[in-house]
């Protein structure tokens, strides 16, 4: 009896020591794959810490003007353009296409181009002290003085009156950087005395006039900011530099500039 008894607690050793080995596995295995799963999780934190921050300009970003993007693609097909016409008599024309020879914004266009543009025209006449843009509205027409002075006024600190920092003459050419940037107007301009000016709609000007003005602008003033002279100058005062920009071409051994000269 003694024997058989040994025997069976025998046995019953030998069971439980199988069974206890894949339950203690398996609580080894549990740690395993925790520790697994910490380790996933911090590579991830590394991946995240390796990406670059988000720019300035995304995090500082406000809401979305209500000026268009104007941005074509399979979603957003361009369409055909018809540009207005302003019945106009050829002395008018004649006069207004002297005007814009003048302006640095019409001078890329071609002969046909610049017809539509001289039709597509609207005559405005300003009486005395008429703000015609305010600043930070958005803008959906440029100008073009044929009589009169504006003053461009600015606001340069939140607790002060706007100054004036700039003065516009016949021939000069304003509101083009809204059109040309799709941003709110960076100044208020106000009529000193009565005043001619041609106004210019928004979808001519994206159709017709902003490619190649805009071609033009972004030679220049990459040409402006190499200038160490002009190096303290900030985008919209070089902006200005590079409108008034006029090109010259001469042959070769012509003189350009001559000694005792003013």
């Amino acid at each position: 009896k003694a024997q058989i008894a040994e025997a069976e607690a025998r046995i019953s050793r030998n069971g439980t020591g199988g069974s206890a080995a894949p339950e203690g596995s398996k609580e080894a295995a549990e740690p395993e794959e925790e520790e697994d799963e910490e380790e996933e999780e911090d590579d991830d934190d590394d991946d995240a810490e390796d990406l670059p921050p988000p720019p300035a300009s995304y995090m500082q970003r406000g809401p979305r003007s209500s000026v268009s993007a104007e941005a074509y693609g399979e979603w957003n097909q361009k369409k055909e353009f018809t540009p207005p016409v302003h019945a106009k008599s050829d002395e008018v024309k004649a006069r207004l296409k002297g005007v814009l020879e003048g302006s640095f914004l019409f001078q890329g266009l071609g002969g046909k181009d610049f017809e539509s543009v001289i039709d597509a025209m609207k005559e405005q006449v300003l009486e005395p002290s008429t703000m015609i843009i305010k600043e930070g509205d958005d803008g959906e027409e440029l100008y073009v003085i044929e009589e009169g002075v504006l003053d461009c006024y600015k606001k340069i600190k939140p607790d002060q009156d706007p100054i004036v920092v700039k003065t516009v003459n016949p021939g000069d050419v304003f509101g083009e950087l809204a059109l040309l940037y799709n941003c709110p107007r960076a100044a208020s301009v106000s009529s000193r005395d009565k005043c001619v000016c041609w106004s210019l709609d928004r979808e001519t000007f994206t159709h017709i006039v902003k490619d190649a003005a805009m071609k033009k602008r972004t030679k220049h003033e990459g040409f402006l900011e190499k200038v160490s002279l002009l190096e303290t100058m900030d985008a919209y005062e070089r902006s200005k530099v590079a409108e008034a920009l006029r090109s010259e071409v001469r042959k070769a051994g012509e003189l350009v500039v001559k000694q005792g000269e003013a």
